[in-house]
């Protein structure tokens, strides 16, 4: 890394191609130098040749370190969603009745 200093940058982000698609599964594969995840919605039954199929709709390609920078961000979600789910907030209170001052 350099020791220069870096200048902020005014960044975007655009959601305009975007599409959502569940996945229930994922195949990851590795190179030396990528790491592929596939996702899946699932295992579909072929009922022509009388098994199964896995379709893949995405494949995500990262590099080891952008791999290991998404694994610390998902395992920060999920301390989190665990923290809410094991402490969820207090029942909200019932309402308080108006009092009203008469002269």
């Amino acid at each position: 890394m350099s020791n220069v200093p870096t200048q902020p940058v005014n960044l975007q982000i655009r959601y305009e191609d975007m599409s959502a698609k569940y996945a229930n599964q994922v195949l990851l594969n590795t190179t030396a130098e990528e790491i592929y995840l596939d996702f899946s919605p699932g295992i579909v039954a072929d009922r022509g040749a009388g098994g199964a199929v896995l379709p893949i709709h995405t494949r995500i390609v990262m590099t080891p370190t952008g791999v290991l920078r998404l694994y610390q961000a998902i395992g920060q979600a999920l301390q989190n969603y665990q923290i809410v789910q094991s402490a969820p907030a207090p029942a909200p209170q019932p309402p308080q009745p108006v009092v009203s001052i008469t002269e």
